[in-house]
């Protein structure tokens, strides 16, 4: 026959320093010995798992900066041709059926390069003052020189030029004046240039080329 138990107070449940008590008349010591044991490792089992090591969050990686490309410096715009920074001077020439062709050339002294397209306006200057000319824009079927304006880059310390002619085929016994100065205006609005002459155009035509690249002779 089964030895009689009895439940001696309410259990407390979820803790494992309150037991649950049980008590018999004979062999309570035994009873309660092993039942200790048992609920005292259980007990301790389910504590040791609650100290269990939290798993540190996984570092994320820190996005690397996108490189940015080197912006490659813009193309600077080529200025026109300014006088400050320009000089003229009387070059080679070349003669044929009583014309004078003659190549002025004009240098740029500065330090940038610059620009100039189209066609010059001339002044010839005598020891008296300016000479009364016409200018015609192209040239009078002496020279080969193009008549068609094209733009012009001057590197710094480069020159151009251009191409002047006239008759030197007096009219009647009229003396053709002698010039020692060519004022050039420079295509584009640069200002004014003047190179030393030595010319003598006789009935006042002036034919002129448009700037162009060089300093060859007509």
């Amino acid at each position: 026959m089964f030895p009689r138990w009895r439940r001696t107070g309410a259990p407390t449940l979820g803790r494992c320093d309150n037991p649950l008590v049980m008590t018999r008349r004979h062999g309570v010591g035994v009873a309660l010995s092993i039942l200790a044991g048992l609920l005292l490792a259980g007990c301790g089992g389910g504590h040791a798992a609650s100290k269990g090591s939290k798993p540190s969050p996984s570092a994320r990686p820190s996005p690397s900066a996108s490189a940015r490309p080197t912006p490659s410096p813009s193309n600077a715009t080529v200025l026109v041709c300014q006088a400050t920074a320009m000089t003229a001077s009387q070059g080679q020439s070349d003669s044929a059926a009583g014309h004078i062709v003659y190549a002025f050339v004009l240098t740029n002294t500065g330090a940038q390069p610059c620009t100039l397209d189209g066609y010059p306006a001339v002044q010839l200057v005598a020891a008296n003052g300016s000479l009364s000319t016409t200018q015609s824009n192209g040239n009078d079927g002496v020279t080969s020189v193009s008549t068609t304006p094209e733009l012009v880059t001057i590197a710094a310390g480069g020159s151009a030029s251009f191409v002047l002619q006239y008759s030197d085929v007096p009219t009647g016994i009229e003396a053709c004046p002698a010039a020692t100065q060519l004022q050039i205006v420079l295509p584009g609005g640069g200002g004014t240039v003047t190179a030393s002459a030595d010319i003598d155009p006789c009935g006042g035509d002036l034919y002129v080329s448009p700037v162009r690249a060089g300093t060859a002779p007509p």
